[in-house]
C-alpha cells in the first residue's frame, strides 16, 4: 500500500513539474513558431534564462537576463548586402532594445582589412578601433556619428566566418559575444 501511495505522490509531482515546464515555455513556443528548423530560442526549466541557438550558422548566445526574454525575433537565411551574401538574426526585447548578428561564410581574408571593405562599400568610413573581448579579437567601429548611435562589431570566430554585431548598447554587444560560442 505504501509503494502505491509513494508511486502517486511521485507520478503527481512530475505531472506537476510538466505542466509547471510547458506554462513557463509558452513566450519560447510562440517565438520559435516563425524561425526555421536548426534555429530556436531555449529558456531555462528555472528562471528565466533565456538562449538563441543557430545550428544552421553554427552559434549559439545568451540573452541578457536584464531583458527578462525576448518580445520579437526574425531570421533570415540568405540575404544579399551589395556583393556580400549574409545570413541575419535580429531581436528585441520589451523595452524596444535590439541587437542583431549577421553572418558572413566563406571570407578569405584577414578581418581588419574585410571590415575596411565592407565599411567602404557601405560608405560608412568609420574608424576601427581594436579590442579584445574574453581572448577574442573584435573589430569596432569607433565613429558611431556614421551610424546613428549604433554600435557595430566585428568578430571572425575560425578562418572562414565573420560575425557583424549590430545595437544602440555595447553593452549589450559585449554580453552576447562574451555568453556566446562562436
Amino acid at each position: 500500500m505504501k509503494k502505491i501511495i509513494l508511486f502517486v505522490v511521485v507520478l503527481g509531482l512530475a505531472g506537476a513539474g510538466f505542466f509547471y515546464w510547458w506554462n513557463n515555455q509558452a513566450d519560447v513556443r510562440e517565438l520559435n513558431k516563425t524561425l526555421p528548423e536548426g534555429v530556436k530560442v531555449v529558456k531555462s526549466l528555472f528562471g528565466n534564462e533565456y538562449k538563441v541557438v543557430n545550428k544552421i550558422d553554427g552559434y549559439e548566445f545568451k540573452i541578457p537576463s536584464e531583458w527578462k526574454g525576448i518580445k520579437e525575433i526574425e531570421y533570415i537565411p540568405e540575404r544579399e548586402a551589395e556583393e556580400y551574401k549574409v545570413a541575419s538574426i535580429w531581436f528585441e526585447n520589451q523595452d524596444r532594445k535590439d541587437v542583431g548578428v549577421d553572418v558572413y561564410k566563406e571570407v578569405d581574408t584577414d578581418l581588419e582589412t574585410w571590415a575596411r571593405e565592407l565599411l567602404d562599400t557601405f560608405g560608412l568610413n568609420g574608424l576601427l578601433e581594436k579590442e579584445t573581448i574574453e581572448g577574442l579579437n573584435i573589430l569596432k567601429v569607433k565613429d558611431e556619428e556614421y551610424l546613428g548611435g549604433t554600435y557595430v562589431y566585428f568578430l571572425k570566430s575560425d578562418s572562414t566566418i565573420i560575425y557583424v554585431f549590430s545595437s544602440g548598447s555595447e553593452e549589450f554587444i559585449h554580453y552576447i559575444i562574451t555568453n556566446g560560442k562562436w
